[in-house]
């Protein structure tokens, strides 16, 4: 048996962690997280983006001259349009149950999203505007607590409690188009609660899964909720509006799912990494919620680097690493200053970087003051 070369640990200062329990050389291969648990590619892209292994169209048409759009399509009755590189990924997309449940979701949130538009005619509900989701109008003005998220989301459960009155919400609503694809990576994951516990309930299934739940993983990922929403009070009536439009969109057998909605937004701002176009970086296809990749923390002089290949998100190290030493990745472009650096993890990840680096540029700065 292979020794193991990590450990998951508890810290104090960025909740859990991976930290070396051996000597580890460089450019050695760590971890591999195989699937997103939550994913969406962006409408613009969806054409241009493989949906098994998201190879993007325009990327490989630098190179052999394909077209800018994939040709392979899924024929599946009930789903939108799926687009493939390969017949080899149309093959396995469609040989799982996962790809083809969330592609039957998304299409049933898209005909409810087009119903509603005809419905409202260009009567939208603004950022700016009250929102009837809110118990006491906009949020922006207020010193916001975790008392008044709590009560906006009890308020939003009532309204959901009531189907006459949801629906009534619902087809004066037009969702912005970032909540639309926000409710896609919702729905993808309810998809795969869904499918992890119908293979569980399934003798035939159950010895071939892993036996711990990924939801429960999910739910040991740091909670930004808070955070947030304080630093961008509107994110909290659009995730209001996603909950009201999934429960009113989506289809029954994911109802039960339903109280799935406010842990996942929560933990998605912070946890999620961007879907690139590749080594470029040059285009972000969407971003999806790779479980085990969200345990590295951040640092301004990583030693592990991060690589899509196809689905699956693998981790190597940069450099050679110690016993017990944190493995960390960078979040950001670490070729800026300490204060545009420092601003963007405070925007994004609502933390200030005490790495390794930050604390020597600081001192240099002190000295040079």
């Amino acid at each position: 048996m292979t020794q193991p070369m990590i450990d998951l640990r508890t810290t104090p200062y960025g909740g859990r962690s991976i930290f070396a329990i051996q000597p580890i050389a460089q450019g050695i291969h760590i971890l591999a997280c195989e699937t997103p648990f939550a994913h969406v590619i962006y409408k613009d892209y969806r054409r241009e983006v493989c949906a098994q292994c998201f190879a993007y169209a325009a990327s490989a048409s630098r190179n052999i001259g394909d077209p800018r759009t994939w040709s392979i399509r899924s024929c599946r009755a009930a789903s939108e349009s799926v687009w493939f590189c390969t017949d080899e990924c149309k093959i396995a997309w469609e040989s799982g149950m996962i790809g083809p449940l969330i592609a039957d979701t998304n299409a049933l949130l898209a005909k409810a999203q087009i119903a509603t538009r005809k419905k409202v005619k260009g009567r939208r509900l603004c950022h700016d505007s009250p929102d009837p989701i809110l118990p006491n109008g906009p949020t922006a003005t207020l010193q916001i607590t975790q008392d008044h998220i709590d009560e906006a989301w009890t308020h939003a459960e009532d309204l959901a409690s009531s189907p006459a009155r949801l629906s009534s919400y619902c087809s004066a609503m037009d969702l912005e188009d970032m909540e639309l694809e926000t409710s896609r990576s919702v729905a993808s994951a309810i998809v795969q609660r869904y499918v992890f516990d119908c293979r569980l309930a399934d003798l035939a299934f159950s010895s071939k899964i892993a036996t711990s739940d990924p939801w429960t993983e999910v739910l040991r990922l740091q909670n930004s909720e808070l955070s947030n929403v304080r630093l961008r009070p509107y994110i909290l009536v659009a995730h209001l509006r996603v909950y009201a439009f999934l429960c009113h969109s989506l289809p029954q057998h994911l109802r039960p799912y339903v109280p799935t909605i406010r842990n996942l937004l929560a933990r998605d701002t912070g946890n999620a990494f961007g879907i690139w176009d590749g080594d470029s970086r040059d285009e972000m296809l969407g971003w999806g919620v790779w479980v085990g990749a969200s345990y590295f923390n951040h640092s301004c002089c990583p030693n592990v680097k991060k690589t899509r290949v196809g689905r699956t998100m693998q981790f190597t190290t940069s450099r050679s690493v110690e016993t017990g030493e944190e493995l960390c990745i960078s979040y950001i472009d670490i070729n800026q200053t300490i204060t545009q650096r420092r601003q963007e993890l405070e925007d994004s990840w609502f933390f200030t970087c005490q790495c390794q680096r930050c604390q020597s540029e600081d001192a240099d700065e002190a000295c040079l003051h």
